[in-house]
Parts: C-alpha cells; sequence; structure tokens
C-alpha cells in the first residue's frame, strides 16, 4: 500500500515541477530527499520481493515436507504391518521350534539311559561271559578227571563182573539143587495128599483136624527152609539174580498148583506201588470272587485318540504314592497305563510301556529322567492280573508286586522327591504335553479294571486284601468314578466283580 501512495504523489509533483522551473534549485534538498526515499523504497521493495519469494518457496517447500510425510507415514504403516505379520510368523516358528526342541530333548534323554542301561548290560554280559568261560573251563577240567575217575571205576568193574560171573555160576548150581529138593518135595507132599484121601474116606472128622494142620507146619518150615537158601545164595546186587527167572518159573508155577490150599495161609499178596496204591492228586486252582472293581475301561487298539482323562487331579503334593490296578494285557506288550503331566514336566509321573520294547518291562517314572525299570513278563498272558506299585520318598524306596507277591523292589529312588500338584492325569497314553502329544506305539491296549490311586504306602496286608477282594483300603485320592471322559473307542463299562468284566 506504502508503494501505490508513493507512485501517486510522484504523478501529482511531475507536472508542478515541470510548470515552475524556476523554483527547481529551491526544491533541490526535497528532491533529493524523495530520491533517497526513493532508492529506500526500491530496495524495501527488492527485500519485500526476496521475502514474499522466500515465503513462497518456504510454502511450497512445506507442502511437499507434509506430502512426503504422509508418503512416509503410509510406507510406515505396510512395513509395520509387514513386520508385525513377520513376527507373529517368527513367533510361531520359535514356539514350535521350542516344543519340537523340547520333545527332541526328552526323546534324547531316554535314548541316552537307554544306551546307558545298555551300556551297562552290555558290560555285565561281558563280565558274565567272562565268568562263564572260567566256569566253562573249570568244569572241563573237572569233567577230564571225572573221566579219568570213571575210567579206573569202568575197569573196577569189568573186574567185578568176572566176579559176579563166577558168583552167578555158584547160584545157577544151587538153583539146580534147589530144583532137585522141590521135585522131590512134590513127590512127597503128592503121596501125602493120596494117603491123606484114603484116611478122610476112613474118618472125616479127624482128617479135617489133623491134616491141614500138619501140612501147613510143614509147608511153612520147607517154604522158610527154601527162603533162608536162597538168601545165603543171593549176590550183592539184587538186579543179577533176575536173569535166573525164566528158569525157576516153571517150578514155581507147578509147586504153586499142587500146594495151592496150604500155601495161602502163609502167604500174603504182593504189594502194588506206591504210585498205584495211592490215587493220583489233581492240582485244584481256586478261583476267587473278587468284587471291589466297580467298573471297567476298554482300550480296543493302539491309537492317539484312545485315552481317559480324569476331572481332577492331584491337589496337593505327593510324598507317598501307591497305583494299584486290575489289567488284562492283549497286545502282546505293555503300552503307557498311566501319565501325570505338569507345565513344568510332562513325566511328573508315567508307568510308560512301549511296543518297541527289546525286555517285556514297564518303565515307572518319577520326575524325569529318574526311573526303574519293572518286569512285565508274567502279565503279557491275556488274563486278569493285578498290579500295584508302590513308592515313598522318605527313604526312596520302591515296591512292585503282581498278583499281590513281591516282584521287585528297590530304593534310593527320588529321596526327598515332591511329585507337585495342579497336573494332568491320563490314562492309556503317554504325555509329551499336558493333555496331548501322545504317540500309538506308547497306547496301552487291553482291559482297565479297580484302577485307584493313594497318597500313602500301601502295607502288604492291604495288596493282598486288594487282590483277593476284600475291598479298597481307605484314602483313595483317585478311581475310575473319577472320570470326565473316555476318548476315542475306549469304553467305560459297570461290572462289581471282576468275573463279570468281560
Amino acid at each position: 500500500g506504502l508503494y501505490f501512495v508513493l507512485v501517486f504523489i510522484c504523478l501529482h509533483i511531475q507536472p508542478a515541477f515541470v510548470q515552475a522551473p524556476g523554483q527547481t534549485e529551491q526544491r533541490k534538498p526535497f528532491f533529493e530527499r524523495l530520491r533517497r526515499l526513493d532508492e529506500q523504497f526500491r530496495r524495501f521493495q527488492e527485500v519485500t520481493l526476496t521475502r514474499l519469494q522466500g515465503i513462497a518457496e518456504n510454502y511450497n517447500i512445506s507442502y511437499n515436507i507434509n506430502s512426503r510425510f504422509q508418503v512416509l507415514t503410509e510406507q510406515y504403516e505396510n512395513i509395520s504391518r509387514v513386520l508385525n505379520d513377520f513376527q507373529a510368523t517368527v513367533d510361531n516358528d520359535l514356539n514350535s521350534l521350542k516344543f519340537w526342541t523340547k520333545k527332541l530333548q526328552k526323546k534324547t534323554k531316554k535314548l541316552d539311559l537307554k544306551v546307558t542301561a545298555l551300556e551297562k548290560d552290555l558290560s555285565d554280559k561281558g563280565k558274565q561271559s567272562l565268568r562263564e568261560n572260567k566256569e566253562h573251563k573249570s568244569l572241563l577240567f573237572n569233567l577230564t578227571q571225572e573221566l579219568q575217575i570213571q575210567k579206573k571205576e569202568i575197569s573196577s568193574f569189568s573186574e567185578d563182573r568176572e566176579k559176579v560171573q563166577r558168583s552167578l555160576t555158584n547160584l545157577q548150581d544151587a538153583l539146580k539143587n534147589q530144583g532137585d529138593k522141590m521135585v522131590q518135595l512134590e513127590v512127597q507132599v503128592r503121596s501125602m495128599l493120596q494117603n491123606d484121601a484114603l484116611s478122610s474116606r476112613q474118618d472125616p472128622l479127624r482128617e479135617q483136624e489133623q491134616k491141614h494142620p500138619k501140612t501147613s507146619l510143614k509147608l511153612q518150615f520147607k517154604h522158610s527152609r527154601g527162603k533162608k537158601a536162597q538168601a545165603r545164595l543171593q549176590p550183592p546186587e539184587p538186579t543179577k539174580p533176575q536173569l535166573q527167572q525164566p528158569a525157576q518159573a516153571p517150578l514155581q508155577s507147578e509147586s504153586q498148583s499142587q500146594l495151592q490150599p496150604s500155601h495161602q495161609a502163609v502167604t500174603q499178596p504182593p504189594q502194588q506201588p506206591l504210585s498205584q496204591s495211592q490215587p493220583h492228586r489233581h492240582k485244584i486252582r481256586l478261583y476267587l470272587t473278587v468284587c471291589n472293581v466297580k467298573s471297567m475301561l476298554i482300550f480296543p487298539g493302539p491309537s492317539i485318540q484312545n485315552y481317559a482323562t480324569f476331572r481332577k487331579g492331584f491337589s496337593a503334593g505327593i510324598h507317598e504314592l501307591s497305583v494299584c490296578t486290575w489289567l488284562r494285557v492283549e497286545g502282546g506288550y505293555l503300552g503307557t497305563l498311566l501319565s501325570y503331566a505338569t507345565e513344568e514336566n510332562d513325566n511328573k509321573l508315567v508307568l510308560y510301556g512301549r511296543n518297541s520294547s527289546e525286555r517285556a518291562s514297564v518303565d515307572f517314572v518319577i520326575g524325569d529322567p529318574a526311573y526303574r525299570e519293572l518286569p512285565a513278563e508274567a502279565l503279557l498272558d491275556n488274563k486278569w492280573h493285578h498290579l500295584c506299585v508302590i513308592w515313598s520318598s522318605i527313604e526312596g524306596k520302591f515296591w512292585h508286586y503282581t498278583d499281590r507277591w513281591l516282584t521287585s523292589t528297590g530304593s534310593k529312588f527320588q529321596k526327598g522327591y515332591e511329585i507337585p500338584p495342579g497336573g494332568s492325569v491320563v490314562l492309556g497314553q503317554e504325555q509329551d504335553s499336558v493333555g496331548g502329544g501322545f504317540d500309538a506305539a506308547e497306547a496301552f491296549v487291553g482291559r482297565l479294571a479297580g484302577f485307584a490311586v493313594w497318597n500313602r504306602a500301601l502295607d502288604p496286608g492291604e495288596v493282598s486284601g486288594i487282590a483277593t477282594g476284600k475291598g479298597l483300603p481307605r484314602g483313595t485320592i483317585l478311581t475310575l468314578d473319577d472320570l470326565a471322559a473316555v476318548n476315542g473307542a475306549v469304553q467305560h463299562v459297570e461290572c462289581g466283580c471282576l468275573e463279570h468284566c468281560l
């Protein structure tokens, strides 16, 4: 606005200068001042234009900057979304990697334990083979000495054989003489019988009173004398005189046929051997009635879908534990009966089995990797058996009962350890994570009845009482009545007595 005012003043002053040239000299200071003012105004105009141009340029720059910032913001948002997606993918991959790494570590631990056990078994077998070799060498040495002794005895037996043959020859001669005497005796008996028959016609009453006592006394005397003679002539070995039985048999049969009426009074019937005289005793198997099982679980096949869960776990820490159940194994191997897992460790308590196990056994795991191997060969005959596994942390002792008999025991097993509460209990599968991570090769196949858990160590009398059907001891903390769900093809069947659990 100031610029236009100055221009207007100049336009009105210029005619005055033309009309009054004489007054120019008088007005020179005014024009000088006006000229300086005009120069100042021009400089001010230049400065103003420069400032306006700078402001315009700054405005264009700020506008470009805002648009650029908007573009950068959009790019940042896109990059943020991409990074978030990438972060989520990485987190999923890391979680999966951690899960598989943890599972691999557990499998590696188990394999290390198996390898350690195998190495120990190999070393034990090596030591045992060395001992057996030494025993075999000593047995061979003893056998050689025994053979030498036997050879000497055989040579002495050959010498004794000659003596026995001479004794047999003498015995044959004595038997011939005895046969001659027997013939003479038969002739005498026949003559006596004939005389007795004649006298019986004349006096029957006298014959009945006198004949039988005399003949019986005589025959007893002859018979006893013949036995004494045979006893004197009998050789030391009782089996040798049997060689002469065929030669003696005709004489004995003939004499017995003649002397049968009187000889029966002094002879006794031969005694039967013990195996014939006594009746054969058959083994009688007593079937006990076990009516303390209440219900049964049927696991039909090896599948990760077949398992049972409980609606409650362990509400407090456990320092003593007893697990008892009736089971009937149908798969030819004993799978995993029980597994208890927490967020900290998936193997806090496991009765672990697998179909690829070389030996018929089950691993009793408490706080992985500590475990004990329990024999299970007696359970694999597709029949009902009672199993009890008991553990106490006071001394680290454990007891393994099969059909109420103590099968194995040990000590220093997780002494002072506590099984923590708040975990997941599963029947029929081994948990690699809480409530999951199953493997079909570790599944139990068969029937499970009367399952019960105590938070104390049962005594042998209580174990025997369960196995013989006398009822469950007090203080159970888990039974089949506490089941929450059966999964897959598992069936929960009510059967009060074991004989009804078919």
